[in-house]
């Protein structure tokens, strides 16, 4: 018995050892030098941990490939998609089990022999208690479903983000051509100018507005190009990759649906958002969280038991034959803490996650209606553009087309026909760009593709 009782408290100690010479610590430095030259070295797309995200490619760049893009690239993302496994580990700890504690003592110290001197030994362990177990686990879990609802939700944010600068760099290169067009006739009419002073039929004071007028339009193209440059750089700051030293191109015009073409009403796309929304699935994951976490302190408020001496070994003398077996039981009496403060401010957390879940409908209601108020706005302001100002841009070409013919035309006339015409197809353009920005916007609200029938949209080609 005794050789078994010594066996027994040697293989303790070697486990106890052992175990806490596993929990090394490796630092891994960081080295923002090497990230950065990492970054330089990659021109079209980022190398991550998980591989190499896809490439751009040199074809033109629709809608949907770019937001594949930038799901797959985002380096924002990526970092958020790496904090998910700070919830696991949390529903990790809180499913194991607490760590027996191994208590050594010397005895008999009042003994002037070291011969006669003793040693106790005993193995404690706290069961789990059913009730905060299972509810420390089920809290756990909840924070990793709200976590994946927002990953959801920045994803879906991402996704819309790109969509929106991708339709930007569309109608920046509708509003590039008009540009050039522009500058041609501007060309074309220095040239006629020209023509005409040589004859004697325009003065010099012509020859300098139309020369003006050059410059003009040059600078426009120039904005224009400019303006495309900033929207191709934050585009691919969404897509995590560097902007290609050759030129871009996207894929896809700006579309309009029918005048007539039907919305969804307001009711029918709150109830779609409390299905596909993100963030209200968060929410709703949140207040799960603080009512499991309540479940658990509630639980806790119960006697429970431990295992004080399981077993218990103690050798009367340190060399001696005696040797004494025993097991222990303690019990929480909670006679001085009821965990009152605990279960109070847990009741208070899941009150205020409710709360937040109330918050979160009433937001996409008011979301809702805001973004349906904008796209309605913004469909009457295009067929009023269309209705008022085509007609008038093909007489202006008409009329052109006819002036350059017989090489007559009122030069200052000209230019400010000309400034105007400018100027009403650009807010043609705008005015396309912002109803598919509302577009997206009511979708952003929704949390999901409402439909191409209800929403217009892009249309998109393949190169």
């Amino acid at each position: 018995m005794d050789d078994m009782a010594t066996q027994t408290l040697k293989k303790i100690l070697v486990l106890a050892f052992s175990a806490g010479g596993l929990a090394c610590f490796h630092p891994e430095p960081l080295d923002t030098g090497a990230m950065m030259s990492d970054l330089r070295r990659s021109q079209s797309a980022p190398v991550a941990a998980g591989g190499a995200a896809p490439q751009v490619g040199n074809e033109p760049l629709a809608e949907s490939r770019g937001v594949a893009l930038a799901l797959a690239g985002n380096r924002d993302l990526r970092a958020l998609r790496l904090a998910r496994g700070v919830a696991v580990g949390e529903s990790v700890t809180a499913a194991e089990l607490a760590n027996p504690t191994l208590r050594f003592e010397v005895t008999h110290l009042q003994e002037a022999s070291f011969g006669q001197l003793g040693w106790d030994t005993r193995l404690a362990w706290e069961p789990p208690q059913p009730g905060v177990r299972a509810g420390r686990r089920g809290a756990a879990q909840a924070r990793i479903q709200e976590f994946d609802s927002e990953l959801s939700e920045k994803e879906w944010d991402l996704a819309c983000d790109v969509r929106s600068k991708h339709a930007t760099i569309v109608a920046v290169d509708a509003e590039i051509q008009i540009a050039q067009d522009t500058l041609k006739n501007r060309q074309k009419l220095g040239d006629l100018v020209t023509r005409r002073a040589a004859q004697g039929a325009a003065t010099r004071f012509e020859i300098d507005l139309a020369k003006l007028s050059l410059v003009s339009a040059a600078r426009t193209l120039d904005e224009r190009r400019l303006s495309r440059t900033m929207a191709v750089h934050d585009l691919f700051r969404l897509l995590g990759a560097t902007p290609p030293v050759t030129s871009f191109q996207v894929a896809g015009t700006l579309t309009e649906e029918a005048p007539d073409a039907p919305v969804l009403t307001a009711e029918a796309l709150e109830d779609q958002a409390m299905q596909s929304r993100p963030l209200l699935s968060a929410a709703k994951a949140r207040y799960e969280a603080a009512q499991e976490t309540l479940r658990a302190e509630e639980a806790a408020r119960w006697p429970w038991i431990r295992l004080s001496a399981a077993p218990r070994i103690r050798r009367k003398e340190l060399t001696g034959s005696l040797t004494d077996f025993g097991v222990g039981l303690d019990v929480t009496v909670p006679i001085l803490n009821f965990n009152g403060g605990r279960i109070q401010s847990a009741s208070a957390a899941r009150d205020a996650a409710r709360g937040q879940v109330a918050s979160a409908l009433e937001s996409i209601r008011v979301d809702i209606a805001k973004a349906l108020a904008d796209v309605a706005a913004q469909r009457a302001m295009l067929v009023r553009l269309h209705g008022e100002i085509e007609p008038i841009l093909a007489d202006h070409d008409r009329l052109l087309a006819a002036a350059a013919q017989v090489a007559e035309l009122d030069v200052r006339a000209f230019l400010a026909a000309e400034d105007m015409a400018l100027a009403s197809r650009t807010q043609l353009i705008d005015a396309k760009l912002q109803l598919k920005k509302a577009h997206i916007a009511l979708e952003r609200v929704v949390g999901t593709h409402v439909g191409t029938g209800a929403m217009g949209g892009m249309e998109t080609r393949t190169p």
